[in-house]
């Protein structure tokens, strides 16, 4: 909101420190209301450490396209300027610098965990809970805040994403329900989406830079593919662009253990 009240009155060129989702997803609202933007990105490439750098070059080009500037392998080393200025100057790492009537800082977060300091609870980037999302006795926790072992991937994980919190909120109401001896793991497919331009981005499933990846449908020239993550012998995501139909049967597909073999078999999502 406080974004677009300066867009609102005037301002004309946005500074985006940062490629991740909140980064691009502010670059392609800036640009929906034709104003210039500069992102600025000291990784390789735009969300290189979720989707890897063969595809966040893609998501790269897709803002490029849209009249993005995109200074990538470059970090900011001050901002001046201020209110009693007319505008603000973006120094780069580089030597360059960016004129600027707003800067949006996109840079990652950190769990909000201090007010439980002394609680007895166990905190490391996160509440720390067993897999059922119990954190203490009588105690859970769910959403962001929350970091527990899923055992489909095998990893101790806090996501933060929407759909998640409210699906892990759930789980953790029934855990506190449920009778001794009757509680279940919480064992999801993390899913999100991200609106850029006129391109849908999701994804299903927990993925690393070092996966490896290939492409089952469409194609990435189109702006409109699926591609599958592999890691272990076994199926540990799917991105889609402009494809949700295929991302909903991968998603489900992963939860029931699609092995890499399989999927590079059938090039084609089986049936939920």
């Amino acid at each position: 909101m406080a974004v677009r009240a300066h867009l609102e009155t005037g301002a004309q060129r946005v500074v985006v420190v940062g490629a991740g989702f909140i980064g691009a997803e502010v670059a392609a609202s800036c640009r929906a209301r034709d104003i210039a933007v500069t992102m600025v990105e000291p990784l390789p490439q735009p969300l290189a450490r979720v989707l890897g750098e063969d595809m966040g070059r893609v998501i790269g080009e897709v803002h490029v396209e849209h009249g993005v500037d995109l200074r990538l392998g470059v970090g900011v080393d001050r901002i001046e300027g201020g209110d009693d200025v007319d505008g603000l100057t973006v120094h780069l790492s580089d030597g360059s610098s960016v004129a600027a009537d707003v800067v949006v800082v996109g840079i990652g977060v950190v769990p909000n965990t201090a007010w439980l300091e002394g609680s007895g609870l166990a905190l490391d980037d996160g509440v720390v809970c067993d897999a059922t999302t119990l954190a203490a006795p009588g105690v859970v926790a769910a959403g962001d805040v929350a970091r527990w072992p899923n055992p489909l991937f095998g990893e101790v994980m806090r996501v933060e994403h929407w759909e998640h919190a409210v699906d892990m909120g759930a789980h953790a109401a029934r855990r506190l329900l449920a009778a001794d001896g009757e509680a279940v793991a919480y064992a999801p497919v993390p899913w999100f989406w991200s609106d850029q331009y006129d391109r849908k981005l999701q994804l299903a499933g927990r993925v690393r830079p070092t996966d490896e990846v290939r492409i089952v449908a469409g194609s990435v020239e189109d702006r409109r593919f699926t591609a599958l993550y592999g890691r272990g012998g076994m199926v540990v995501g799917a991105l889609a662009l402009n494809m949700p139909a295929r991302v909903v049967k991968y998603r489900q597909a992963i939860a029931n253990g699609l092995t890499w073999v399989d999927a590079v078999a059938t090039l084609d999502p089986p049936a939920p």
